[in-house]
């Protein structure tokens, strides 16, 4: 039997899985992200890198008047502006502009994370609040995977994982970021870290919603950060 059309009609499945009906943030990402944020009155708020908008319509759910920047503009779907921006150069937003900035699975795609914290901190009133997220790279079993095979868990050397599969205007993972360097890159451009949150675990073939282990720097697959601006 030709396992070649099957295999080839799966990866097809896959592709637009991921783009069209599945989500685009890992397992409760976006729940713990909007947990950091639990209480903040109806105000303007940034979706960074909005993916299909998922996050932009929970946000909207909430209250919020919400813009949303995508590079890959045909996957997104809420009812919210969209800009196309590259987040790599400077935002087309005036200074002051947005109470609240949401970066979910963002920062790992970046060239220059240290301007990626500036522009965030420029585009932020006073006291505005900016949530961040990365891969949990100092987990336990990434580190696993960098002691065994020199990797860490989401970042890998690998073209589907380097460079993103559907948008030339989009680069994959190629920044990685521990919680330590990310902290200190946020207080340079200005930001207290008010608060370290964590995604549920991740262990192979088992459904992130089976997953017994804590959300936790040990165990948590993608670490978020509630930053301040001073």
């Amino acid at each position: 039997m030709d396992i070649a059309l099957p295999f080839a009609r799966a990866v097809a499945w896959l592709e637009q899985r991921l783009t069209r009906s599945g989500p685009r943030a890992y397992a409760d990402t976006h729940t713990v992200a909007l947990d950091l944020i639990a209480g903040a009155p109806p105000c303007r708020v940034l979706d960074l890198a909005a993916g299909r908008g998922d996050l932009s319509e929970r946000l909207l759910e909430r209250g919020h008047d919400v813009v949303a920047v995508e590079r890959y503009l045909e996957q997104f779907r809420a009812k919210v502006p969209l800009i196309d921006a590259d987040l790599n150069q400077r935002w087309p937003f005036d200074d002051g502009a947005f109470q609240i900035a949401m970066a979910v699975e963002i920062l790992e795609h970046l060239e220059n994370p240290r301007g990626f914290f500036r522009e965030l901190s420029r585009v932020l009133r006073p006291r505005g609040v900016a949530v961040v997220s990365t891969p949990n790279i100092t987990s336990a079993m990434s580190r696993a995977m960098f002691v065994t095979a020199g990797q860490w868990d989401l970042f890998f050397n690998h073209p589907w994982r380097l460079r993103d599969p559907y948008s030339e205007h989009v680069q994959g993972h190629i920044t990685p970021l521990p919680s330590w360097l990310l902290s200190h890159h946020a207080r340079d451009a200005g930001f207290e870290v008010e608060a370290f949150a964590y995604s549920r675990a991740w262990l192979p073939g088992l459904p992130w919603r089976l997953n017994p282990l804590p959300r936790s720097p040990a165990f948590g697959r993608i670490l978020l950060a509630r930053l301040r601006k001073v």
